[in-house]
């Protein structure tokens, strides 16, 4: 009896508490409960109880989206809290990576990213939000997003403009030869166009059909030859890799946002979205860190 006791209340210790009583009548159809089964809607419930809106208000997450009508960000940040439940992340995962994600907008922690050579980005080149995307030409999932990132810049015109930096991957054999006839293409004014040839067929990366790419977008082919053998553009593409890696790049694709680095794990439309509108907030609030 005496060892049992304690056992019990250890037992009754370790149990977890019940989710907070939410009622999902009263949250805006925009954070998209709908889309989660009960036990996601039961970690949700936890983050929108313990988080605080980041709107400035003194409410929690949840009080700023039942009481506080008029704020914008909180059914903005309960979304993506969703978007993250909805991926099985823990209420704890949720409030770490919100904790990041605003973190993140602290200027001593944007990084700084040279765009001032990377020739026209994709975009209307004065829209005051830039998206710059570290990426492997060998990389699947840098395959994967490039057509969602380019369709997401080109749905937002004057808004959001997208510029590129080469990181090759160790291990990936056409990596860094792709990532050289690349800037060589940026030299040649066919970035873009090049950029989007060697994604969509990343087999096609060997000298030979580098080489006839450049032809068949109007080029001299032999001189991206040339430059490959001669390693002409080395130098420039350790320099991109040097500088992620100190903007803390770890893997491919990152992305940045006017310095800043995306930390949620999702490039959705959606999240994209919230991202965008943030940083606007962020801008034309004019709040300083």
């Amino acid at each position: 009896m005496t060892l049992a006791l304690p056992l019990a209340l250890a037992l009754v210790a370790a149990a977890p508490s019940p989710p907070p009583a939410v009622d999902w009548s009263r949250i805006p159809d925009t954070v998209g409960v709908s889309t989660l089964t009960p036990q996601q809607k039961d970690v949700l419930a936890r983050v929108l109880a313990d988080e605080f809106c980041y709107c400035g208000c003194p409410h929690t997450l949840l009080g700023c989206l039942t009481e506080h009508k008029e704020c914008k960000h909180a059914p903005r940040m309960a979304a993506m809290a969703a978007r993250l439940a909805g991926m099985g992340l823990s209420s704890n995962e949720i409030l770490k990576t919100l904790t990041d994600y605003y973190a993140s907008f602290d200027a001593k922690r944007r990084a700084y990213i040279d765009t001032a050579n990377l020739g026209a980005p994709l975009g209307d080149p004065k829209a005051k939000i830039t998206l710059v995307e570290y990426a492997d030409f060998e990389c699947p999932f840098c395959q994967q997003l490039r057509p969602k990132l380019e369709a997401f810049v080109k749905s937002h015109p004057g808004r959001v403009k997208l510029q590129f930096k080469p990181f090759p991957i160790p291990g990936h054999p056409h990596a860094e030869p792709a990532a050289e006839a690349a800037e060589w293409a940026r030299d040649q004014g066919i970035f873009w166009p090049f950029h989007e040839e060697m994604f969509d067929n990343p087999k096609a990366l060997d000298v030979d059909s580098l080489v006839s790419l450049a032809s068949r977008l109007g080029k001299d082919g032999e001189d991206l030859r040339k430059a490959l053998a001669d390693r002409r553009y080395r130098d420039r593409v350790q320099g991109s890799l040097l500088e992620g890696r100190r903007a803390g790049v770890a893997g491919t694709p990152t992305l940045f946002v006017n310095g800043r680095r995306h930390v949620i794990p999702d490039y959705s439309d959606t999240v994209l979205e919230f991202v965008l509108e943030d940083e606007e907030e962020w801008a034309r609030n004019g709040w300083k860190d």
